[in-house]
C-alpha cells in the first residue's frame, strides 16, 4: 500500500468521529471511505497494519461481500455499524476520470486548514486538497511488486491515485473566496506541467526577442 499506516489511522479516526465510515469487503477488495476520501485495496495487498488499524477502530473486519456504515453512538461513544447496500464502485469511477493533474510546489494555508494545490491538465485550473489527506501518500509501506502511482486522474473535482494494488481518492475543497478571487487569477496561464513553469506569452516573447550582444547589453546599462 502506498499509504502511511500512522497517517491513515488519524484520518480513519477523524472521519469516523465526524462523518461516519463505510467499511466493506467487496469484489475481493477492502473498501473504506468517508465524506471526502476513500481507499479500495485488493485483499492480497492489504497489509496487516492496515487491517489491524481497522480492527482497532471498529472492532472487527467485514466478511466477504459484507459492507457496513459505522458511526459513533451518542450514548455509548462506541462505533455502531449498520448494513450499507448502496456503496460506491471506485474502479468504475476511476475509469471515468479521463483528465489528470499534477501537484504544484505550492501549499495554501487557510486557517485552520492547509491545502496542497494541484493543476488540472485540460484547462490548467487549480484544485485544493486537504494536506492531511495527500500527506498520507508514501513509498514507505509498499508491498513487494507494488509501485507508486503516477499522476492522479481527475473527474468532477475528485483526484484518483491508482496502482496495481489499490485506488486512493480525495475530494477537492473550496479554499475560500479570497484565494479564488485574488490568488488563483494571478496564476492563470501558468503551467506546472512544463519544467520552466513559463507563461505562454512569456515563452512567445522570449522567442521573438532579438538577440543582443552581451557587451552591448552591459554598455547600455552603464550610467556613464
Amino acid at each position: 500500500m502506498f499509504l502511511k499506516t500512522g497517517e491513515m489511522k488519524k484520518i480513519l479516526k477523524a472521519s469516523l468521529k465526524k462523518h461516519g465510515l463505510v467499511v466493506g469487503c467487496v469484489n475481493r477488495h477492502y473498501l473504506v471511505y468517508s465524506d471526502n476520501w476513500g481507499v479500495y485495496v485488493r485483499g492480497i495487498y492489504a497489509s496487516n497494519k492496515f487491517k489491524a488499524a481497522l480492527m482497532e477502530l471498529i472492532g472487527d473486519l467485514p466478511e466477504p461481500e459484507e459492507c457496513y456504515f459505522y458511526e459513533i453512538e451518542a450514548e455509548s461513544k462506541q462505533p455502531v455499524g449498520r448494513t450499507e447496500l448502496n456503496y460506491i464502485d471506485p474502479f468504475e469511477r476511476w475509469k471515468q476520470a479521463k483528465d489528470y493533474a499534477v501537484q504544484t510546489p505550492l501549499y495554501l494555508g487557510a486557517w485552520p486548514h492547509e491545502y496542497a494545490i494541484f493543476q488540472v491538465h485540460s484547462d490548467l485550473s487549480y484544485l485544493t486538497v486537504p494536506r492531511t489527506l495527500t500527506g498520507a501518500i508514501s513509498v514507505s509501506e509498499l508491498e513487494n511488486g507494488e509501485e507508486m502511482p503516477g499522476r492522479p486522474c481527475v473527474k468532477d473535482g475528485v483526484l484518483y491515485w491508482k496502482n496495481e494494488a489499490m485506488i486512493f481518492w480525495v475530494h477537492s475543497e473550496s479554499p475560500g473566496t479570497k484565494a479564488l478571487t485574488a490568488l488563483f487569477p494571478k496564476l492563470a496561464g501558468l503551467s506546472f506541467f512544463e519544467d520552466s513553469w513559463a507563461l505562454p506569452e512569456e515563452e512567445e516573447a522570449a522567442a521573438e526577442a532579438p538577440e543582443v550582444d552581451a557587451e552591448e547589453e552591459m554598455a547600455e546599462e552603464l550610467p556613464y
